[in-house]
């Protein structure tokens, strides 16, 4: 259940990578956005006196749509955060959003084909909600395990270690993207107090077990999120990076 009346402490962290020109990776962190490029994670305490949203975006298209879509998204749920509470609230608010960047897709050629994942979980008094569209993901950390609540809109190949293969990822749904092709959301009831959300530049590259080592192993949160992205680094760095690690209590 949710911690009314308490906090969430959050570890934030995105990065360009070490090819990509941009960033096209996007944070919700309640009311705030956070786009660019970091050298090192910041730590937030929210109170939670309200719902309160937690995303990660990576948004898709060419030129600057991308980075569009995905800062789009991010500042939407960022003002409509305090007002979601159910499964049915944050469907309505991701529908809406797609229809938003559809329509901006059709209104401008060069944005043509523009849309983002998104990862995220809605923590609220009378129950925490995960939520997803696309191969974002978020995981709730259960002591040194981590475990996968969302569900990944890929045709990629897994390999028996749970990474993905980036140069075989296809996105079977986003929000945004092709304009006729429907968008249904994922969402579902989430009874943790503490998850990690990342864009596949970190799930791609990095084995499961090697994140769940660096998390258990790590001195602090901050040091947990700089970590991982070392280690994604270290694999090439293929994609933009985006990390939240969240902690109620």
């Amino acid at each position: 259940m949710g911690a009314a009346g308490g906090e969430v402490i959050v570890t934030a962290f995105t990065n360009r990578g070490a090819v990509r020109p941009a960033n096209e990776d996007s944070l919700t962190v309640g009311s705030m956005v956070v786009g660019t490029s970091m050298s090192y994670p910041v730590r937030c305490v929210l109170p939670l006196r309200e719902p309160c949203i937690l995303a990660v975006a990576d948004g898709i298209g060419g030129h600057a749509a991308g980075e569009i879509a995905s800062e789009h998204l991010s500042r939407r749920l960022a003002e409509l955060g305090a007002t979601v509470s159910t499964s049915a609230d944050l469907t309505q608010a991701l529908t809406n959003i797609d229809d938003e960047l559809k329509k901006h897709a059709r209104s401008y050629e060069e944005f043509d084909g523009m849309g983002t994942t998104v990862a995220g979980v809605l923590i609220h008094g009378n129950g925490n909600l995960w939520f997803n569209v696309g191969d974002s993901r978020s995981y709730r950390i259960e002591g040194n395990q981590l475990v996968q609540i969302t569900v990944d809109d890929s045709l990629s190949a897994v390999s028996p270690d749970g990474m993905r293969s980036g140069a075989s990822n296809f996105i079977t749904q986003s929000l945004g993207g092709s304009a006729d092709r429907e968008m249904v959301p994922h969402t579902g009831q989430d009874h943790g107090n503490a998850w990690l959300l990342c864009s596949d530049g970190l799930s791609d590259l990095v084995p499961h077990e090697e994140m769940e080592r660096l998390i258990a192993t790590a001195g602090s949160d901050e040091e947990a999120v700089y970590s991982l992205w070392q280690s994604a680094m270290e694999q090439g760095g293929k994609d933009n990076i985006a990390i939240l690690l969240a902690r109620t209590r």
